[in-house]
């Protein structure tokens, strides 16, 4: 890793302050003008995510091409700019991007709060980012805050719904606990070594301990919050359910896409003395989440449910991954893989559901009935979605979970990846019955078709559909670039 960074301090953080100007924009407009109408919100968020993700690119050609000096580090080495970073950032703005497209159908709901809402998706936004950036404890503390209060916010943001205020609290108090099993793994981190910079944490603990080992697994505990995987899982049904579509399925993707950002980087930099330990405690958390998510979503009445329980499964399943993280075992490189191909996917099947609820069809799986009639796109768009969740090819989600699972192989952990086939065909029975609902069922013959989606929401839809189809196609480039991504972890 490079010392101090040749580039000036503002230069480094070039993405995040375009994020932070747009949200200050939207929240500022909503503040002078309530009347702004949606579209400009939907304008001003659209750009200012493209600016971020097209302003990180130009990293790239600055950055040192020797494998033993990966980045610059940045703000008293609390962020670092390398490859890994800049992989996140346009991958966490496309999911943002997404997810403004996809809220067209609730932002009659959201009306009073349309500039807040936008001006949130933001801010969380750049948490995430931040978090990806993030090399020192302190530092990825509260870019996790960020995160986490902006997404506390947006799940409570229709407030006139009593659901959607039961959900926020309860994800407000799970946050809480969270953040104090968290906050107490790092202090004891900072206890055993006197740093709070992730490499100087790791040539501190020097070799393995009892006290490292407690603090190692609180930390990873307090990471499977954002993750959404066992054992604080918990909250994920309520907050899916109580939450607006696109906003479930902005936590599902973004929230969980950072949370692996970090949770990688922190064990693999920090950890390496405790590798034996971190791996069995990754080993088991991927295997009750498999477990638990798929098993306990057969039982579920409800779409956004059913996605929840999905979820928790899809978090274990990216866990098997992550320990086959040394360079030869291209676990890292691998999971980065899923957490992209996973979002486009399951984004676009959250916009459907928007598409679907705001035009009044139900919440309830046995609403779904006769929907290949009613709306051939938002069907189509879930079809092919839960067919890639499953891992059929010649979706992208086959491919993704070929390559976690081959690395976990490779990786000695043939036993773990037994589980995995196993709760795929677990998850293919609930899948699959969404899919019989809709094209088989034969539903009310009298109801009438819903209306046709709003443009914007429709390529939202349309992204993801086409995405677990077409990617496929470009399994090898992509994979290559998750690869490179992957590189600056194994360096320290």
């Amino acid at each position: 890793m490079s010392h101090p960074s040749p580039f000036a301090a503002a230069v480094d953080l070039i993405p995040e302050g375009i994020l932070l100007l747009g949200a200050l924009v939207c929240g500022s407009l909503a503040v002078v003008h309530r009347r702004v109408p949606a579209p400009v919100y939907r304008g001003l968020s659209a750009l200012t995510l493209v600016a971020a993700a097209g302003s990180s690119l130009v990293y790239l050609r600055g950055l040192p091409t020797s494998p033993s000096n990966p980045g610059y580090v940045a703000w008293s080495e609390g962020l670092v700019v390398d490859r890994y970073s800049i992989f996140f950032v346009p991958v966490l703005c496309a999911f943002t991007l997404m997810t403004v497209l996809a809220s067209a159908p609730v932002a009659q709901r959201i009306r009073p709060h349309v500039g807040e809402y936008h001006a949130l998706l933001l801010t969380a936004t750049l948490g995430a980012v931040l978090l990806a950036s993030a090399r020192e404890m302190i530092a990825f503390y509260v870019a996790l805050e960020l995160l986490s209060i902006s997404l506390y916010i947006l799940v409570g943001i229709s407030k006139t719904e009593p659901r959607s205020s039961e959900a926020a609290f309860k994800y407000l108090v799970y946050g809480a606990a969270a953040s104090a099993v968290l906050l107490y793994g790092l202090a004891l981190l900072y206890g055993l070594t006197g740093r709070t910079d992730l490499v100087g944490v790791a040539h501190g603990l020097g070799s393995s301990s009892a006290a490292a080992a407690l603090a190692l697994t609180l930390v990873i505990a307090g990471l499977t919050f954002k993750l959404g995987a066992v054992p604080l899982h918990q909250w994920v049904p309520d907050v899916y359910e109580g939450a607006t579509a696109p906003v479930a399925g902005f936590i599902a993707t973004l929230s969980k896409a950072a949370g692996f950002a970090i949770l990688l980087r922190v064990v693999v930099t920090t950890f390496p003395v405790a590798r034996s330990t971190w791996l069995a405690v990754i080993a088991l958390a991927a295997a009750l989440s498999m477990v638990l998510g798929n098993v306990v979503a057969l039982a579920q009445s409800r779409m956004k449910r059913l996605l929840a329980y999905s979820s928790i499964g899809q978090a274990g399943f990216i866990l098997v991954g992550v320990v086959a993280y040394p360079p030869d075992q291209q676990g890292v490189a691998a999971v980065l893989f899923y957490l992209f191909t996973y979002g486009i996917v399951v984004l676009g099947v959250f916009a459907a559901v928007a598409h679907v609820e705001g035009s009044g069809a139900g919440e309830e799986i046995d609403d779904y009935r006769g929907l290949s009639r009613r709306s051939p796109i938002a069907a189509a768009a879930l079809a092919v979605g839960m067919v890639s969740l499953i891992g059929i090819p010649p979706t992208i989600g086959f491919f993704a979970k070929l390559f976690v699972f081959e690395a976990a192989v490779q990786a000695g952990y043939a036993w773990l990846v037994l589980l995995a086939l196993a709760m795929t065909v677990v998850s293919a029975a609930y899948y699959l019955r969404v899919l019989r609902v809709m094209y088989v069922d034969a539903g009310d013959q009298d109801a009438a078709p819903l209306p046709w989606p709003p443009r914007v929401t429709l390529a939202a839809i349309a992204v993801g559909g086409l995405a677990a189809l077409a990617l496929g196609a470009a399994v090898q480039p992509l994979f290559a670039l998750a690869g490179g991504a992957a590189g600056p972890l194994t360096v320290r």
